[in-house]
């Protein structure tokens, strides 16, 4: 008898993943429809290779001076602590 249950939840199983990829297909050809209505309707910019250069040439000059940035307000922050840890060392110096 146990045999028998085993078969039977296996045919069942089956049967279920059956029609779930039915159910798979369709949402598949469901989206793949939309995405190619969408991608129909969307116009691609007309930049040139010279602008597209530019464009490049200004992101990078532009990451360079935010890393520039970032680096200058780097070490501002580490002379404010090191002039604060300096002061601090003074003052105690001095109690003595």
């Amino acid at each position: 008898m146990g045999t028998l249950g085993c078969i039977n939840d296996m045919l069942q199983r089956d049967k279920e993943n059956r029609e779930l990829r039915k159910l798979s297909k369709e949402r598949l050809k469901e989206t793949r429809n939309r995405l190619m209505k969408i991608g129909s309707s969307t116009k691609l910019p007309d930049t040139s290779v010279e602008e597209m250069k530019e464009i490049r040439k200004k992101t990078i000059e532009k990451e360079k001076a935010d890393a520039n940035h970032l680096s200058k307000i780097k070490l501002l922050l580490a002379i404010f602590v090191l002039f604060v840890l300096l002061s601090v060392w003074l003052f105690y110096s001095l109690i003595r």
